[in-house]
């Protein structure tokens, strides 16, 4: 592993040591995050400059058919816009364009559904331990919080089937749905670990294999 350290502005830092210590993540893994997501779009530029531009296709013109005057006169007008209809026009496409943003800013939004359906199926597996402590403390205590998820992954001996080297590199992994995350699973409220409602249906359908 090699280190390498940045300097940010006071305020900035400061602001950044209080996110840590309020999410419990782990300083190396947000660091790992921020490079590879800084790389991706990096590369994704570098290849966008080079890219060769396609040539546009033209586009045949349809031939319109000839009116005649009877045709005209039968044909029904179509009455001018209200204004209760323009209002509706532009709110319909504003909410298209916010999904658009949405679909370019999170293009991997609720990946861990795809891959729940592995992790459920290997045992061996980091995710697959995470998820079978956090349904144990669900079952043992109710609600489960960080500390004691945490410690029942890195105990070995007493709990060998959820020990985690580790393990706050991997539970920071599944609290994003950016860059190259393993995907978004938990949430965190009031001290309390919680499953993300987006992928809360796909993982309850695969629940028996983390029990």
């Amino acid at each position: 592993m090699k280190e390498i350290t940045f300097k940010l502005p006071d305020e900035l830092a400061n602001k950044f040591e209080l996110a840590m210590q309020l999410t419990g993540a782990n300083r190396d893994a947000l660091g790992e995050e921020f490079v590879r997501s800084y790389l991706a779009r990096a590369l994704q530029s570098a290849a966008d400059e080079f890219r060769v531009p396609e040539a546009p296709k033209p586009n045949p013109t349809p031939v319109q058919p000839q009116q005649t005057a009877a045709s005209r006169t039968a044909q029904p007008q179509t009455p001018p816009p209200t204004r209760a209809d323009s209002a509706a026009q532009a709110q319909n496409q504003s909410a298209q364009g916010r999904q658009r943003t949405t679909r370019m800013e999170w293009p991997e939004w609720g990946k861990a559904i795809n891959r729940i359906p592995r992790w459920a199926r290997n045992p061996q597996q980091n995710n697959h331990k995470i998820l079978r402590a956090f349904f144990e403390l669900k079952h043992e205590l109710g609600n489960v919080t960080l500390d004691a998820l945490r410690r029942r992954c890195s105990d070995p001996t007493g709990h060998p089937n959820t020990y985690v080297p580790h393990f706050d590199n991997n539970y920071s992994q599944m609290k994003f749905d950016n860059g190259n995350s393993h995907g978004k699973v938990f949430e965190e409220h009031d001290g309390y670990i919680t499953i993300w409602d987006r992928i809360s249906d796909t993982l309850q359908k695969y629940r028996d294999f983390f029990e």
